[in-house]
Order: structure tokens, then C-alpha cells, then sequence
């Protein structure tokens, strides 16, 4: 049986990321809703209910990507595929090709890459570019623009501590992604370091 408090955190960090996807995917639907009661009396309306579809689209398909079960085994192109025009807002864009372009990342691993480069798309609120590149038999995130501040959540959990709260769930995801896929992550400058244990 869990101990208590291994059952407090994992039924926290379930309700952290169901309020942080309600979050994410309120914005299209709002945007879509008013659009589609739009289109009789505005011909740009239906294009705004297009852009907004695709915005949700593109979010859940991520969101069940990185934190989802059944997700099966990526290759860089299909993660960079998954991570266009979510992170930062649309600001920022991934580069995925330094990695082999024909290696494909198991299932744990490809969940721990998608949640660290949208952790990278945090560290950038102004936008720039979320760079994945081999480094030390592993993969650096790098995170490069105007502005680039991890989440502080992201140190304390790296660290064992708790980082609790919608917004910060995606630190807590990655270090239980580490830990199921038997990788280490650290923070190495202004890059994070994910490599097999």
C-alpha cells in the first residue's frame, strides 16, 4: 500500500495537471465559441473559429503526447511536429536537427523531451527558439532568446522539492518522466540536460 503522503502528491500533481490543461485549452474554445456566433454577420469569423480549432488541436494532441498513456516511440520530426506553434504562446519554435533524424525515442523518453522543451517554452516569454541537441550521450534543451528564465519550479524539483500549483506542474511531470524512463536531468546554465541514467 502508498504511503499517504506518496498519495497526496500523486493525486496533487493529477489535479495540478487538470487545472493546467483546463488552463491551455479554455482560450481556443472561448476564442472559437465566440467566433462560430460570429459567422452570419462577420466573414472573418469563420477563419478566426479555423485558427482557434487548430490552436485546440495542436494543444491536446501535445498535451496527450507528453502526458498521456499508449504514446508510442518518436522520432524528432514527429516531436517537433507536435511542439509547433505551442510554445510560449506561438512565440517560441523548436529546433530539432541536430538530433538523428532517424533515431526514434521510446515512449518514456519521448514524454520527458516534450515536457522539457515545453518547460524551455516557458523560460522564454518573449519567444526565440527551443533548441534540442545531442550532448553527453543524452539531449541538452536549449532554450535561447531576448529573455530566458526557467521556471523556478524546475530547480526545486530537480532537487527533490515539492513545486506545487497549475503552473508549475510541468516540473514535477518532468522529474517523474526522468525517473520512469531511467534518465537524469540537470540544470547546466541556461540548458537542462536530460541523459540515461
Amino acid at each position: 500500500m502508498a504511503e499517504p503522503g506518496v498519495l497526496f502528491g500523486d493525486v496533487a500533481l493529477a489535479q495540478d495537471l487538470c487545472a493546467r490543461l483546463c488552463h491551455d485549452l479554455v482560450g481556443p474554445l472561448g476564442t472559437m465559441a465566440g467566433a462560430v456566433e460570429m459567422v452570419g454577420d462577420d466573414p472573418e469569423a469563420a477563419e478566426l473559429a479555423r485558427e482557434a480549432t487548430a490552436s485546440l488541436r495542436g494543444k491536446l494532441q501535445l498535451w496527450r503526447a507528453a502526458c498521456g498513456a499508449g504514446t508510442g516511440p518518436m522520432r524528432p520530426a514527429e516531436m517537433a511536429e507536435l511542439l509547433d506553434g505551442t510554445l510560449a504562446g506561438g512565440r517560441a519554435t523548436a529546433q530539432v536537427d541536430s538530433l538523428p533524424p532517424g533515431h526514434s525515442f521510446e515512449a518514456p523518453a519521448a514524454q520527458l523531451l516534450l515536457v522539457a522543451a515545453m518547460l524551455a517554452g516557458e523560460a522564454l516569454p518573449r519567444g526565440g527558439i527551443v533548441r534540442l541537441e545531442p550532448e553527453g550521450g543524452g539531449v541538452a534543451v536549449r532554450p535561447e532568446g531576448r529573455v530566458v528564465a526557467w521556471p523556478a519550479a524546475l530547480a526545486a524539483s530537480l532537487a527533490g522539492q515539492p513545486a506545487e500549483g497549475p503552473r508549475a506542474v510541468l516540473a514535477p511531470m518532468l522529474a517523474r518522466l526522468a525517473a520512469a524512463a531511467g534518465w537524469r536531468a540537470a540544470l547546466l546554465g541556461e540548458a537542462l540536460l536530460l541523459r540515461p541514467a
